[in-house]
């Protein structure tokens, strides 16, 4: 019974033996092989670094050289009308008649609304009856006078009868000259029923209808003449950038004419150019403490009436230069919440981040004001593909950009 059971465990015993010795050949062959491996390999970073380095990404570069350019300042306008005249009733009376179409042209003396007249025409005939009267009551004292001082010297009439007509005379005078001042007023009186427009312009809805009573007060109000030509474009500049362009031209990085020899450039809503360009007229002598800012008007030609008052355009101002500027392409530039930032290829030719202070939008470049300066070598493109420190090579295909605003081909 022993010999069985003895027998029974022997061929388990030479399985786990087995076993443990395949295990401990599989551990040292996996050492040996290890040990092997690192000592054959080389994995130290300077073998990588190596290749990196010959493997030169193909860029464009811009070299920044200085230029004077035009500094155009972009302003939100908005169109109004040179002169606004209201056209207001000057006598009492009713609307007989219009004499103009609501919304169109107007010319200066163009008859506009007509009054009746017949009250100001009796008024008008009554004052030349009484100043015909007044000449023929001197016409009597004159004859009368004439007697009275041949009279006089006869012996037959008094001083004071004299003294009397003198007076008398000096009276009809004046009552002459009352009828005639009268006589003038009472014509204008009667020109008043003639409403004309004062100047040429466009003219808005009648504010009363034909048959109205209108007077002179505040209600007699007719209608709104507004001349366009020539037409005023008003805008606003802030604090900051009067204070930014003091700053540039007493530092001398402007050339900034005077006020009368700056030029003004519109564009309308649709992006198109108007034709004509026109002069400031107007700048506000101090600075809206509402708005921090300040008005600036400009005067334009509108011969043809484009513009009309109440339009949105865009101003710019042309005749300021900026010198020594440095540009570099809206590609080129990398912007991320922290600013913006070039890649710049050293004399190594490695990529090296440079961070920049970004100006105004000029030629669709980039002008910047710090951060570059004259000689540096921007990378335009591949700028996702390169990391600080790549070396990059000029790309062959093309000369390299020159920074009077010439770029290379766009890389597809």
């Amino acid at each position: 019974m022993e010999e069985t059971t003895a027998h029974n465990q022997k061929p388990g015993m030479t399985a786990r033996f087995i076993w443990r010795a395949i295990v401990l050949l599989i551990l040292a062959a996996t050492v040996v092989g290890g040990i092997l491996y690192w000592n054959k390999a080389d994995h130290g970073p300077q073998a990588v670094q190596s290749s990196a380095q010959q493997q030169a990404v193909p860029v464009h570069i811009l070299t920044m050289q200085p230029k004077t350019v035009p500094l155009k300042q972009v302003f939100l306008g908005q169109t109004e009308s040179s002169q606004t005249v209201e056209i207001r009733a000057r006598v009492n009376g009713f609307l007989e008649s219009k004499h103009f179409t609501e919304g169109g042209h107007v010319k200066a003396g163009q008859l506009l609304f007509s009054i009746d007249p017949r009250s100001f025409q009796a008024a008008l005939d009554m004052t030349k009856a009484q100043l015909a009267s007044a000449q023929a009551q001197l016409e009597r004292i004159n004859q009368q006078l004439k007697r009275y001082t041949a009279l006089r010297q006869s012996g037959s009439a008094t001083e004071d009868e004299l003294n009397e007509l003198q007076t008398d005379q000096s009276v009809a005078l004046a009552n002459i000259e009352l009828e005639k001042a009268r006589i003038v007023q009472t014509e204008l009186d009667l020109s008043y029923t003639k409403v004309e427009s004062p100047i040429d312009g466009l003219i808005g809805m009648a504010q009363k209808d034909v048959g109205s009573y209108v007077d002179n007060t505040s209600g007699g109000l007719l209608a709104v003449v507004e001349k366009i030509d020539p037409i005023y474009v008003r805008y606003t500049v802030s604090e900051q950038d009067m204070l930014q362009a003091k700053r540039m031209a007493q530092s001398g990085e402007t050339n900034q004419p005077g006020i009368q020899d700056m030029r003004l450039e519109i564009t309308l809503a649709d992006g198109t150019k108007y034709a004509h360009t026109g002069a400031i007229s107007y700048t506000a002598p101090q600075i809206d403490t509402n708005t921090g800012s300040a008005v600036v008007r400009g005067t334009f030609p509108n011969p043809d009436g484009e513009l009309m008052p109440g339009q949105f355009v865009h101003v710019n101002v042309e005749g300021v230069e900026r010198l020594n500027a440095l540009k570099v392409p809206k590609g080129a530039v990398i912007q991320n919440p922290t600013g913006a930032m070039v890649y710049v290829a050293n004399d190594s030719m490695k990529a090296e981040i440079r961070p920049i202070t970004l100006g105004p939008w000029q030629d669709d470049m980039w002008i910047v004001e710090s951060g570059l300066h004259p000689g540096d070598k921007v990378i335009v493109d591949q700028i996702m593909h390169l990391r600080p420190g790549m070396t990059v090579s000029q790309a062959p295909d093309e000369p390299a950009a020159q920074a009077d605003g010439s770029q290379p081909k766009s890389e597809q």
